[in-house]
């Protein structure tokens, strides 16, 4: 399965460059040597007791921004002067096309900034891991270890993603966690994305029509079937990266998100003393405070 390469911008506006990270990370090219710590890299680190995949979101900062202004900017201007090129053949054609009595040609679409195709500046350091390419399998399972740009990244979600744009799964788009990344540290994540969650928490189809089948079997005398299996949440780093420098990810509740791939949409279920919902609104649970989210928009073409 292919994996996602995310544009990486080449030089930081006013700061040292940023190398581009050799991502993901293999075992045997950290004990040949062949991959070191980079101190200007940042280190993600994923695992569970069986291979899994999913992307994150880096949040947008100046040099993002920056640099898709520029981009968006380059875009407008190259737009602009088709259209205004393509008025000019139109307003002939449509003067011939009166001057004969026949039908007019439709005049050419005015571009609109939604039209020019750049993509969300949300999207350009978008990360992804999994399931193949992992760093390497031990008695404690499957990791994942992967050099980003530092940064703050948005879970978002069990999405895998190609080489050609396709992607897959689902996205946290109505609620998720965040958390920091910094250079050469390892963001150890461990199981903490599928083991703190409180799936059975959470009133999702599955777990509502679980609920439904239990009130019909206790009803009828019967013993109810399990709850959704929990898992202890493990961190911990290979013997092989004994030496790199590492933290455990410390994740804080985060906004809603746009559906940018069109797939399915849900939310991460509440994590205690990080995430909360008041019906479908997102709370903070550090500080019981409500967390406001950006007006959403849709990316899915509804039939008419």
């Amino acid at each position: 399965m292919s994996r996602l390469r995310a544009l990486v911008v080449a030089a930081v506006l006013g700061a040292a460059p940023f190398a581009a990270p050799a991502r993901p990370i293999s075992e045997k090219d950290v004990q040949s040597g062949k991959v070191v710590r980079d101190p200007s890299q940042g280190y993600i680190l994923v695992s569970g007791a069986e291979r899994q995949f999913g992307s994150f979101l880096r949040v947008p900062d100046a040099e993002t921004w920056a640099t898709w202004n520029a981009d968006r900017d380059k875009a407008w201007t190259k737009a602009q002067r088709r259209y205004t090129s393509a008025m000019k053949d139109w307003q002939l054609q449509a003067e011939a096309a009166r001057d004969k009595q026949m039908a007019v040609p439709e005049r050419p679409a005015a571009p609109t900034m939604s039209s020019l195709g750049i993509g969300a500046a949300e999207l350009r350091d978008m990360e992804s891991f999994g399931p193949f390419f992992a760093y390497g399998k031990d008695d404690r399972g499957v990791s994942y270890l992967s050099a980003v740009k530092p940064g703050t990244y948005i879970w978002y979600g069990p999405l895998l993603m190609g080489n050609n744009g396709a992607a897959a799964g689902s996205c946290y788009c109505l609620g998720s966690v965040r958390f920091e990344v910094k250079a050469g540290v390892i963001t150890d994540l461990g199981n903490s994305l599928s083991s703190l969650p409180q799936w059975n928490d959470q009133q999702d189809v599955a777990r509502l029509k679980l609920t439904q089948v239990n009130d019909r079997r206790v009803a009828s005398g019967k013993p109810p079937l399990p709850a959704f299996a929990t898992l202890e949440t493990r961190y911990g780093l290979p013997a092989s990266l004994a030496s790199w420098p590492s933290v455990r990810a410390a994740l804080q509740a985060s906004p809603k998100m746009n559906n940018y791939f069109g797939l399915t949409v849900t939310r991460i279920a509440p994590i205690p003393g990080v995430l909360a919902y008041r019906r479908d609104v997102i709370v903070d649970a550090r500080t019981g405070q409500e967390i406001s989210s950006p007006t959403l928009i849709s990316l899915v073409k509804t039939k008419k």
